[in-house]
């Protein structure tokens, strides 16, 4: 008899699992990409800091070469996961013995970065969202559900505006599910033309659109006044591209959102943009709007969230506080009362540099909040570099003599500009983790990156763009962006002082930073925290361990290829296990870790 703990905050696609396993021991399930309230925590003790270091391979599932950025689910002694060649598969969770494969040969290049599952009456289902298609697969035969939209998928660029066909959205991170509806965001352009970043629920039994919230809102709708006119039929981006968590009991879905097409030069978007760079929380049932919060007023960084918010619950003044978490590439940390949206710790408005390229009007503040700490730091100066020889010093110092800089300094237009942190943001891809003491622990990326803005090239007579129509949209700015550069010395030798990386916690009770250690990151995977205290994580190459106390590395497993990703943490028949996916060079599999018998 399944028996389902009350985690009672993602719902019954997401809750954690507890199963009597043929006498064995108990089994506990990871439900949703991300664990129990995207918070990566497992309520697990049996690996432990003292015998972590016994941790050897249980078994290995071989992939072809392909990249990957998916993290399995663990539901009823099987694991499901998505493959290097963008398919779906059902695995012995003891074992890795392939149970069967779903492959929907679906060309392209978007990433996948797991799944999500529904139980209908008892039947278990997998949503699986591969490029612009939806998909409900039967967990039993692992075929399409043939009552599901058209023959088990639905096309997320219809309902969206105007024709499908005009329209391009691709479904690369998983799926909330909430009660009977399928929640669905998805990665758009963010240069125009673009379609609008809507989030969507649609019926988990036909694939029928249930309801729509609009993130660049339709005349007579909040914040419209703070867009263009004609925005909602133009403008695009303002995208949930990270996914979504689900507060079941409250019935609330929580999204960040990304930028407003165009993200480096706004002159056609005039306004703060509200919901576009934004926390956002939404009536479940309804979509109705409940709250929101605009982290960064019309960007022009690209300052998007890379990860879904996370709900955990700190202690404050002596009482317990349900929050929701959220952070962005500017490396700010939000903490919000869920059910208000009110800020924990003071958010001030702050004035900043405008930008003087014509036609740009930026915000003449900022948010900042003024506690806990960035994870990374924003702002570089002469005293953050390379000081190893006085030669390198002086090669640096007259390099960053060169550049645009400051904290929210817009991009200048025909000079590079230093952007900290770097575009790939201070927290990484793969999110952060919460365990149940009011504490987050995140890989943060500890780097700037360098741009430029430059008169448009695309408008140029005779100009032919390289890039198929599809992917990435034509930018009809008078201005364009040079693209995601980093800063090298000519040299060689990189600009900065301290560590590229860190691995970071966060005292989310008080506000303070707990730990910070360096940290060799190259991966998109994120960490996964357990009930033992223990920290895992794929980065360098390696599977590693570390003591959530204090960050002390306490177990290392060199991985068959570069790219660790985020950790799924579960038991079967009473034995704990940890299991990931690496990629990247070298040879792809999925790998799971346990203590000898």
């Amino acid at each position: 008899m399944k028996l389902w703990l009350a985690a009672g905050l993602l719902g019954a696609a997401s809750l954690l699992g507890i199963a009597a396993a043929s006498g064995a021991g108990p089994d506990v399930d990871w439900h949703y990409n991300g664990g129990n309230n995207g918070d990566h925590y497992a309520p697990l003790t049996q690996i432990a800091p003292a015998n972590v270091a016994n941790l050897k391979e249980a078994w290995r599932y071989p992939m072809p070469a392909g990249g990957l950025q998916a993290q399995p689910l663990m539901i009823g002694r099987t694991l499901y996961v998505v493959t290097t060649q963008r398919a779906v598969a059902a695995l012995g969770a003891a074992t890795g013995q392939q149970k069967w494969i779903f492959d929907p040969k679906r060309p392209g290049l978007q990433p996948i970065r797991g799944l999500t599952s529904w139980s209908d009456s008892g039947k278990l289902r997998i949503v699986f969202g591969n490029q612009n298609f939806l998909y409900l697969i039967d967990a039993e035969p692992g075929q399409p559900v043939p009552g599901f939209g058209d023959n088990g998928r639905i096309d997320a660029r219809a309902d969206l505006r105007g024709p499908a066909e005009d329209n391009a959205i691709y479904l690369t991170s998983p799926i909330s599910v909430y009660k009977d509806l399928l929640i669905v965001n998805g990665r758009l352009a963010e240069n125009l033309p673009a379609s609008p970043g809507d989030v969507r629920a649609f019926d988990a039994h036909t694939g029928k659109l249930v309801w729509t919230f609009h993130t660049i809102p339709h005349a007579g709708e909040p914040g419209a006044e703070t867009w263009p006119a004609d925005a909602a039929a133009k403008q695009g981006g303002a995208n949930a591209w990270s996914g979504s968590s689900v507060d079941v009991a409250r019935g609330i879905v929580f999204v960040n959102t990304g930028s407003a097409a165009d993200d480096f030069y706004g002159g056609g978007r005039p306004g703060n943009n509200r919901f576009a760079n934004s926390t956002i929380a939404l009536d479940a049932n309804t979509g109705k709007r409940i709250w929101d919060f605009q982290q960064v007023h019309h960007d022009v960084w690209d300052s998007d969230s890379t990860s879904p918010p996370i709900l955990t619950q700190i202690t404050r003044n002596g009482r317990k506080q349900d929050v929701t978490v959220a952070t962005n590439k500017q490396s700010f940390i939000y903490v919000f009362d869920r059910a208000t949206g009110a800020p924990v710790y003071p958010i001030v408005e702050k004035p900043f540099p405008k930008s003087d390229v014509p036609g740009e009007v930026t915000s003449p503040t900022q948010p900042v909040p003024t506690l806990p700490a960035p994870l990374s730091r924003r702002v570089i100066t002469v005293n953050d570099l390379n000081n190893t020889t006085p030669e390198i010093n002086a090669e640096a110092r007259a390099a960053f003599a060169q550049l645009c800089v400051g904290e929210f300094q817009p991009i200048c237009l025909n000079q590079d500009t230093l952007v900290t942190p770097g575009f790939g943001g201070g927290n990484e891809w793969g999110g952060m983790a919460a365990d149940q003491n009011g504490t987050i622990y995140a890989a943060v990326s500890n780097t700037s990156s360098m741009t430029r803005l430059v008169p448009n090239p695309r408008l140029a007579p005779g100009y032919k763009d390289p890039f198929p129509a599809d992917q990435n949209g034509y930018p009809t700015t008078p201005y364009s962006f040079t693209g995601y550069g980093g800063w090298r010395l000519k040299s060689g030798a990189t600009p900065f002082n301290g560590s590229r990386a860190l691995l970071k916690a966060v005292d989310l009770n008080t506000g303070q930073d707990r730990w910070a250690i360096p940290f060799n990151l190259a991966s998109n995977g994120g960490p996964a925290v357990t009930e033992s205290g223990l920290l895992f994580i794929g980065a360098s190459g390696s599977l590693q361990a570390f003591d959530t106390k204090d960050g002390k590395l306490l177990f290392e497993s060199k991985l068959p290829a570069t790219a660790g990703l985020t950790p799924a943490v579960y038991m079967v028949d009473g034995k704990e296990y940890v299991a990931l996916a690496s990629a990247g060079r070298g040879a792809p599999a999925y790998i799971a870790y346990a203590l000898p018998n």
